[in-house]
């Protein structure tokens, strides 16, 4: 899983917002942002962020990415050469990402 993740992804439908993950950094961009947000995220087998940290979920070997410095969490719904899929644990939406080569 880690390794898929690496690399840059732009949004199917906001094209103006990207993720990079780079090693256990992860970062992002969106229209009407000056600077990459970036910090370090956790693959792990549930959310370990506070907010979500004691919500019911079904435990599966890293298929949440963590980021604790911000408190959020993402389900990877599916993650292959070309497409990405994560479920922003917070409000329930889907996001679905594309590499960029």
């Amino acid at each position: 899983m880690f390794q898929l993740l690496q690399g840059k992804w732009q949004h199917e439908e906001d094209t103006s917002n990207y993720l990079v993950f780079a090693g256990n950094k992860r970062r992002e961009i969106a229209g009407g942002m000056t600077d990459w947000d970036e910090e370090e995220f956790i693959l792990s087998n549930k959310c370990l962020n506070e907010s979500d940290k004691d919500r019911e979920h079904e435990l599966e070997e890293f298929a949440y990415i963590t980021c604790p410095k911000s408190d959020v969490c993402w389900y990877i719904m599916g993650v292959g050469e070309e497409t990405l899929s994560l479920q922003y644990m917070a409000r329930g939406n889907m996001l679905i990402y594309r590499r960029v080569k």
